[in-house]
């Protein structure tokens, strides 16, 4: 009896320690090309909580599947505008942007 109370108490642990996607979005994040790509999907899958992002160069969409116990969709966009990109609701890092390829900055003034 003892052993099955020790293993409902790891068994429990462990399925309370695993991050599973609850939530899904899909945003406007701005770029221009696969480094972008590269750039945006590595930022945001090393995000605490998210399963999956994936970024399509020619929509300037996101799609996103993560732990909203975790993180929030909102984070998630702050985290990418400190990248340099702008999201719809969220502008750019400046200093970030000054600092990406020639080819993945937008024109001067364009903050989201």
């Amino acid at each position: 009896m003892k052993k099955i109370v020790v293993l409902a108490i790891v068994f429990a642990a462990l399925v309370s320690c695993t991050s599973k996607p609850n939530a899904h979005a899909d945003f406007f994040v701005r770029g221009n090309c696969e480094m972008c790509k590269e750039r945006i999907d590595k930022s945001v899958l090393a995000i605490s909580g998210v399963d999956k992002a994936d970024w399509n160069v020619d929509s300037k969409m996101i799609n996103v599947d993560y732990d909203s116990t975790k993180v929030s969709s909102m984070q998630i966009e702050e985290i990418i505008a400190a990248t340099g990109h702008a999201t719809k609701d969220v502008a750019m890092d400046s200093s970030a942007h000054a600092q990406l390829p020639k080819c993945c900055q937008v024109d001067p003034g364009f903050a989201h």
